[in-house]
């Protein structure tokens, strides 16, 4: 086989179009869900749910949409526990009901409709995406898990809608540090450490965006090490978005308030659930690794992984000499070709404009032509060996 036979066969690792290899990071979506309301909302209105979990066989993530379908909420979907949960590893920690609000201009982007929620990646990496009809603005989130990563990486982007400006943004962020103390009628010593300081229930700690670059919740009284609760969590925020904050933390829940700077569009997070591991086990694994997990999540591309490899010069220049390979065969599959081509060269224009709907679409096409270039690569061989 000739040097340019060889150069033609690396196509598929190239585009991001080659064959399955093992898939480490396991990324699984439910679909709708439906039930007739009981606590969540006017008994008899219809609440819908919908589940996607990111596992690697190290840590196991399960983050949970729902609200009320209920046409008199007018495009809002209100759920009494909260509209975006953590259910799995535990259902404390990352509050398994509504961990996450994210306010635009003072209103809950996660209670408006979902305009995307779909897997963008499988593989060394699983991955989803969610964006919200907010009416100032287009906001998404991308949540990614590494393969061995214990801790969920978090994109969040935000963009004015046409005639509209984003004035504030912020993060309400809501866990119940390895037990949920006043409903099992106990009590807790709840802590939030940063890399600054460790504060204890009832006070509020100020956030300094520089300094406190992961927040640390557990408590002292329900310890792994000591046979009682779940274990602690915690969160890293990038502070280059980060214009100040405040942890309000009570003897239940812990409230954690992030206000964004809203110029910057964009904010990068990651959350951990330490289930299973005792306080000092977490808090050493935060000591030694913070910095390099920040580091980490600031330099990470989280764009899927075929849409991120593609180049789209390449691809047109090898599928040709594929189809030229192909002979009498190429001709019959010259027309596909185009047509992917064409599909291919429009996303790809849309994937640069930080379309994310369209990078995803982009990822999808590419990995679901896999056995068509192989079948075109075998035809090419087959015709000039």
């Amino acid at each position: 086989m000739n040097a340019s036979k060889a150069f033609l066969l690396t196509l598929p690792v190239v585009v991001g179009m080659g064959p399955s290899v093992a898939q480490d990071v396991q990324a699984t979506d439910t679909g709708p869900e439906t039930n007739t309301a009981t606590y969540e909302c006017e008994s008899g209105h219809e609440i819908k749910r919908r589940r996607v979990t990111l596992d690697n066989g190290l840590r196991r993530y399960t983050f949970q949409f729902q609200g009320c379908q209920d046409a008199s909420h007018e495009g809002q979907h209100p759920c009494n526990e909260g509209n975006f949960g953590m259910p799995d590893p535990t259902l404390a920690n990352w509050y398994w009901g509504g961990f996450l609000k994210i306010m635009v201009n003072g209103a809950d982007a996660v209670l408006y409709d979902r305009e995307d929620l779909q897997i963008t990646e499988r593989g060394p990496r699983g991955g989803f995406q969610v964006m919200w009809a907010h009416p100032d603005a287009e906001v998404g989130l991308r949540l990614l898990l590494p393969d061995g990563s214990n801790h969920v990486l978090a994109h969040l982007v935000w963009r004015p809608r046409p005639g509209a400006k984003v004035e504030t943004v912020e993060l309400n962020m809501t866990c119940y540090p390895s037990f949920f103390t006043a409903a099992g009628q106990r009590t807790g010593e709840r802590h939030c450490r940063t890399p600054r300081m460790d504060e204890v229930e009832p006070n509020t700690l100020e956030l300094v965006p520089v300094e406190d670059t992961y927040l640390y919740y557990y408590d002292a009284v329900f310890d792994v090490a000591k046979g009682e609760g779940s274990g602690p969590c915690a969160a890293m925020i990038a502070p280059d978005a980060v214009e100040g904050g405040r942890v309000r933390i009570t003897g239940y829940p812990v409230h954690t308030d992030i206000r964004l700077k809203p110029e910057t569009g964009e904010a990068r997070l990651a959350f951990y659930d330490f289930t299973g591991l005792t306080n000092e086990e977490a808090g050493e694994y935060l000591t030694a690794h913070a910095a390099e997990d920040l580091a980490a999540l600031r330099e990470t591309d989280f764009r899927p992984a075929p849409a991120r490899a593609l180049v789209l010069g390449e691809l047109r220049a090898e599928a040709q000499e594929l189809l030229s390979d192909a002979a009498e065969d190429g001709v019959a599959l010259k027309p596909r070709v185009d047509e992917l081509l064409r599909r291919v060269t429009d996303l790809k224009a849309r994937a640069d404009q930080r379309d994310w709907r369209a990078e995803a679409e982009l990822s999808s096409l590419l990995v679901d032509s896999e056995d068509f270039f192989w079948k075109l690569r075998s035809f090419a061989v087959l015709n000039n060996p």
